[in-house]
């Protein structure tokens, strides 16, 4: 599939107008994620015939982009229920339903009875909740060979997130960084769009 197909697809889907701010729920722009799923697939390979993971999905532009892009399963997780609905009917408009599967739980207590190749998620930046960004990355680097996760850009939040990662047994092989918009979705938002600078990670494991 070419990027601006995927980007079409993934702008087509239902996007929920409720969210909750103490989960950090800023959903993810159609041509972001269909950018990083490409280059995931493109650059490394990391989405074809794989078994793929998004944590935390919302929407699940992340999980239904990698169905598209040829994985082999996918796997969506979120807290809300709501959010799983509006993604089951985002697949059955995209074609994807026979791929992707939708669990609701927490990412931290959630087990996995299959091997992960890759998983791409945007978690909570741990900002309304300090350190909710590491829980995401931790449950990651604990299921994946792979793991693609996008955090609050700044030299002092990448060494702090390097470190734990090393500590994890991961290794950083790449960061992207790039402007993440944020449209008027809670009260306290002044602007239509605010714009986040955020970095990219892609993290492999060492050999267990």
């Amino acid at each position: 599939m070419k990027l601006r197909d995927l980007e079409i697809a993934l702008e087509a889907i239902e996007r929920r107008s409720e969210r909750k701010v103490r989960l950090e729920d800023y959903p993810t722009p159609a041509t972001i994620a269909a950018a990083i799923i490409y280059a995931a697939q493109m650059e490394h390979g990391d989405i074809v015939d794989k078994v793929v993971c998004d944590l935390g999905c919302g929407d699940g532009v992340f999980a239904l982009g990698a169905a598209l892009m040829g994985a082999r399963r996918v796997i969506g997780v979120d807290i809300q229920s709501k959010a799983l609905k509006v993604c089951q009917r985002n697949s059955k408009l995209l074609g994807t339903d026979g791929t992707t599967d939708w669990v609701l739980g927490e990412v931290s207590s959630l087990e996995f009875r299959e091997t992960i190749d890759t998983v791409v998620s945007n978690p909570p930046f741990g900002v309304k909740k300090r350190g909710a960004d590491l829980v995401f990355l931790r449950k990651a680097l604990s299921i994946a060979r792979v793991t693609y996760s996008i955090h609050l850009a700044g030299e002092k939040n990448r060494q702090f997130l390097t470190r734990n990662i090393e500590k994890l047994g991961g290794i950083v092989t790449q960061v992207e960084t790039f402007e993440f918009p944020i449209r008027r979705l809670f009260e306290f938002h002044r602007k239509e769009r605010h714009m986040t600078r955020v970095d990219l990670y892609r993290i492999e494991m060492k050999e267990r």
